[in-house]
C-alpha cells in the first residue's frame, strides 16, 4: 500500500490515501484551529485559501505544502 506525504509549514506528514481535504489537514499534527486560515502554497504561485471541503490529490507531482495564519479580524473593512 502506497503512503502519500504532504507538509504543514516545514513538517512532513504521511497520509494513507491519495486524497486529503482541508478538514483532514487541520486535524494532523498539533492541529490547526478553526479560527486560523489554512492556505496551500504551490511553486511559483501565491498561497490559496483552503476550505475544509477542498480536496487535494497527493499523487500529483511535487508535495503539497500547507500553512496557517491568523484569520483577519478586519475582513470586509468598516
Amino acid at each position: 500500500m502506497k503512503t502519500y506525504h504532504f507538509k504543514i509549514e516545514n513538517d512532513t506528514y504521511p497520509w494513507p490515501t491519495r486524497y486529503i481535504t482541508g478538514a483532514d489537514v487541520r486535524g494532523v499534527g498539533p492541529g490547526i484551529p478553526e479560527d486560523m486560515d489554512l492556505f496551500i502554497k504551490r511553486k511559483n504561485h501565491p498561497g490559496v485559501l483552503v476550505a475544509n471541503t477542498d480536496q487535494f490529490d497527493l499523487d500529483e507531482p511535487g508535495i503539497e505544502k500547507f500553512y496557517a495564519q491568523d484569520a483577519s479580524s478586519e475582513a470586509g473593512g468598516l
